[in-house]
């Protein structure tokens, strides 16, 4: 078994190209990879990029935000000598009515009444100045006084300081100690405390566990910039040191920096260098667009470019300062995480006073493995880092990707980089925060920019030592002396994040677990869940129905009733975690959510829920959500569609226009949408026939004999009550009723477990005589042996044939020949006799589970 890395870090991975390369690396060395970071959209994601398996949880930010609340009172004022304004104004307004009512009646009495609520005014007056001279003043000096303490780094506890670094454990830890894990490899000093305790109780229980810290930056020296306060680090500071001599292993970005660490933290061993660099080779992959096109700006337009994050502490403000001083210089900003952010803003609206607000292009990001040649077309590169401790020993992964494009430098000069640029004369370097000096830097390094350009490509040799291929070998040389030489291959090529992307983590690990539901209608969930159980061995399911009440309640495994459906917020969060745990495959009937209201009034929220999990979502589409009134007005002059339905025409006309955008969005993505009947392909294109199921052996006859008794026993149980379709029957049987040709019986509402009992004591069931399908009762009474009568469009005819390989066994007769057709099966009883015994051999070909456990098998992978 390969060992299995479990990574960590505090962001949601998409962007971190540093992590996703470390992934790589060591999923090529033959490890097996996983990486756990925080899920920004709220919810629990599992995906896979290549080899490596990516996992994001929701962070649920509540002693931070507690912290917050009280660091926001503390600036708040506390101590009180008066009324507030609302008291004072009441107090007036006493007083203004004692006065006037002893002017008013007079009498000592109120005269005496009147002079002390006078006195009060005038007090809670004085009291009330008093109270706004002092309060501005405790504003201020409590202000003060959270911006002193905020600059002081003594007795800074990351625990009470940091309460976030316990939020993250809150919600990294139980999915930790879910996993099987053999070391873990921290990414910055954030989760460091989590891999730490997560070892020690591995090891607690008796099992091998290590962990790695990877140290991004020089966490003593880390840059100052709202809300990161000198106090925030003096806490980063503290977590740092309490754990990192607990590591197996302690991994760096650059050689000064290792230095550093191992001497301020007297560690036994200097930490392994891996610098953040490109992969060989970057510059030259084809984007579709450039930067220079992104910003419509033609070849001979000089172009300074900055990618990477627009906090104050990068310095991008420098550069747009001297703007005004580069007459002509374009400056691109390519923003981390978006262009939307605050900074970025900021950028702009400095930019706009300057006047040069149309020289400066905010920008959003590309793919990691796409910034070298999406920057490539610019002239030169930028990185005005301000000073800090952290940027002084810093070699910025984008100084390479730069460099790899073949751009000049222009870097301030914080110590590494301005000694490496120095060194291999590859642009120039402005002293930081000073923008005439970045503006006179600016102008040589463009002078001398083909220049540079051509002593890069001259020089094939002034890279490659610091080649992402050098990098990970050194990440590989570590893990092989922590878990031995024969634990981590040296691969013969080494995966890039080119052309690489996340897809969804499908579970198809395991045996498929299918959760159905929540409209169970006609039992059909229940039966296409049994259907796969049968016919695929090895496949579990769960079926999930709200409970509308009344007899028709067909079987489930959880019957929801509804109100707790609607308003329960805890049933529908265990419910979804029991899902997301269990399932892999989720079919969401009818476009109705199933973990009720949580994510919405429809399917959207909780496919997305399911989908970012892995689990496999498809649509199940009964009828009337999906079938478009409109058409069936236009194709069927009997349809129950209008007059004298006209309000349920409109309302399911508005239900069907509403959803069908949201599903063809869902298609469009790649979801599968199912339909029951043949007719609902027009309805939904691009649509799968999932064709209903029927228990044959539950609805079987105990008898083969139909059709012997003197006055036939005819049967009509719709579904659900169609005015149209059952007055259009009702007169077309009434003759013959009159007559005494045949017994007609009109049931509704009765129990599924009843059904079997009234179908067996009649000879033909006439199904439905207005939609032009057939559905679950024809079927259940074929299986039963008797003759169905119906109106079925030729459509539907032709696609049940072509599916069977034999003609649909059920008697056509439309609404107008209803009475015809049902006087012909009273006269030729041998007629029906062979239309109820093509209908049991239809069934058991079509409907009875079979093809339905394929189609599920084929279109929606699911597998023993």
């Amino acid at each position: 078994m390969p060992t299995r890395v479990l990574m960590m870090v505090a962001n949601d991975i998409r962007h971190d190209t540093r992590v996703l390369k470390t992934a790589l690396a060591l999923a090529d060395g033959g490890l097996e990879v996983t990486i756990l970071g925080y899920g920004s959209a709220g919810r629990r994601e599992e995906s896979r990029l290549g080899p490596v398996r990516i996992l994001r949880v929701p962070v649920s930010w509540r002693l931070r935000d507690q912290r917050r609340r009280t660091e926001t009172a503390r600036r708040q004022r506390h101590l009180t000598f008066g009324p507030d304004p609302a008291q004072k104004r009441l107090i007036e307004l006493r007083a203004n009515v004692r006065a006037k009512e002893a002017a008013e009646l007079g009498g000592r009495d109120r005269q005496v009444r009147a002079r002390m609520a006078q006195v009060s005014k005038e007090v809670a007056r004085v009291r009330h100045a008093v109270d706004w001279r002092v309060g501005k003043k405790e504003l201020q000096w409590r202000a003060d006084l959270a911006d002193w303490i905020s600059q002081q780094s003594f007795a800074a506890s990351w625990r009470t300081i940091l309460p976030e670094m316990d939020d993250y454990e809150l919600a990294f830890a139980p999915v930790i100690d879910s996993m099987e894990w053999d070391i873990i490899h921290a990414h910055d000093v954030h989760v460091v405390g989590i891999a730490s305790r997560a070892v020690a109780r591995r090891r607690a229980k008796g099992k091998q566990a290590r962990w790695v810290y990877d140290a991004h930056e020089f966490v003593a020296g880390l840059s100052l910039y709202p809300p990161r306060t000198k106090r925030k680090v003096a806490a980063y500071l503290d977590l740092e040191q309490e754990y990192v001599r607990t590591a197996d292993a302690v991994v760096t970005v650059t050689e000064p920096l290792a230095e550093e660490l191992q001497r301020r933290y007297e560690l036994p061993a200097t930490p392994t260098v891996v610098m953040n660099s490109p992969v060989l080779g970057e510059g030259t992959r084809q984007v579709e667009v450039g930067i220079r096109a992104a910003c419509g700006l033609a070849d001979e337009v000089p172009l300074l470019v900055y990618s990477g994050g627009v906090t104050h502490a990068r310095g991008i403000d420098t550069a747009v300062e001297a703007l005004p001083s580069l007459p002509g210089v374009h400056l691109a900003v390519v923003c981390v995480p978006h262009r939307k952010v605050m900074t970025a803003n900021t950028l702009a609206a400095r930019a706009e006073e300057l006047g040069v607000g149309d020289r400066l292009h905010l920008l959003d990001p590309v793919r990691p493995d796409e910034v070298t040649s999406f920057v490539a077309s610019a002239d030169v590169g930028i990185i005005p880092l301000r000073h800090f401790g952290s940027h002084e020993f810093a070699l910025a992964n984008k100084l390479f990707e730069y460099l790899y494009a073949g751009l000049p430098c222009l870097v301030s000069d914080c110590k590494a980089q301005a000694e490496f640029v120095r060194q291999h004369d590859v642009g120039a370097v402005h002293v930081a925060a000073d923008p005439q000096s970045f503006a006179e830097a600016a102008t040589q390094v463009l002078a001398r920019a083909g220049q540079i350009r051509e002593g890069i490509r001259a020089n094939p040799e002034l890279l490659i030592p610091f080649a992402w291929e050098r990098q990970e070998e050194a990440l590989r040389g570590l893990y092989r002396r922590l878990l031995g030489d024969d634990a981590v291959l040296e691969p013969a090529r080494s995966s890039t994040l080119e052309g690489l992307s996340e897809h969804p983590a499908h579970r198809d690990d395991r045996p498929s677990v299918i959760g159905i539901g929540p409209a169970n209608m006609a039992g059909q969930a229940w039966a296409w869940a049994k259907a796969a159980e049968d016919n695929i061995p090895g496949v579990d399911t769960e079926v999930v129905v709200v409970n509308r009440g009344g007899p028709l309640q067909y079987p489930a495994d959880e019957i929801v009733p509804p109100g707790t459906y609607r308003t329960s917020a805890r049933w529908a969060q265990a419910f979804e975690a029991r899902a997301l745990d269990n399932w892999t495959h989720a079919l969401l009937e009818a476009g109705r959510p199933l973990f009720g209201l949580r994510h919405g009034k429809d399917f959207v929220g909780d496919a997305d829920v399911l989908t970012a999990v892995g689990i496999r979502v498809g649509l199940l589409l009964h009828g009337s959500e999906a079938r478009d009134p409109a058409r069936h007005a236009t194709t069927s002059p009997w349809s129950p569609f209008g007059d004298p339905e006209e309000e349920l025409t409109e309302r399911l006309q508005r239900q069907r226009d509403a959803l069908m955008p949201k599903i063809e969005q869902f298609q469009e993505n790649g979801g599968p949408v199912f339909v029951s009947t043949p007719d609902l392909l027009d309805d939904v294109p691009g649509a799968i026939l999932l064709p209903v199921v029927v228990d044959i052996q539950r609805w079987a006859p105990p008898s083969e004999h139909i059709l012997e008794r003197e006055v036939p026993v005819v049967l009509h149980a719709p579904s659900r009550a169609s005015l149209k379709g059952t007055t259009l029957i009702e007169a077309a049987v009434e003759p013959l009723v009159q007559e005494g040709l045949i017994d007609f019986r009109h049931i509704e509402g009765v129990a599924p477990s009843e059904m079997p009992g009234f179908l067996h004591e009649a000879d033909i069931l006439i199904d439905q005589a207005t939609l032009g399908i057939y559905g679950v009762a024809a079927c259940e009474a074929m299986a039963a042996g008797r003759v169905v009568v119906s109106h079925v469009s030729q459509v539907v005819r032709e696609r049940a044939a072509a599916l069977a390989g034999e003609p649909l066994p059920i008697v056509q007769a439309a609404p107008d020949e209803m009475e015809s057709v049902l006087r012909r099966l009273v006269a030729d009883r041998e007629q029906g006799r062979a239309a109820a015994q093509a209908g049991q051999r239809f069934v058991r070909t079509l409907h009875d589970g079979r093809y339905s456990a394929s189609v599920l098998a084929e279109h929606f992978a699911v597998h023993g």
